[in-house]
């Protein structure tokens, strides 16, 4: 992948996040489930996994020489 590409990415990723964390864990933890239907705990994992998506994203941005 292209820096463009992987900063893209991380934007995509960041924003899955936002969302995961302010509309669907909120309303799962009120409701006891999102608006895809998903549980808190689905959520949760669910965050997890893009958070670690996130480090992977921004690992492999690092190895770049932006100069």
């Amino acid at each position: 992948m292209n820096e463009d590409t992987l900063i893209a990415r991380l934007g995509d990723l960041h924003q899955q996040l936002e969302q995961l964390e302010n509309v669907d864990y909120m309303t799962a933890y009120y409701k006891g489930y999102s608006s895809q239907g998903d549980d808190l705990e689905t959520i949760k994992e669910k965050i997890a996994t893009v958070n670690d998506q996130i480090q992977q994203v921004e690992d492999q941005l690092a190895s770049f020489d932006f100069q």
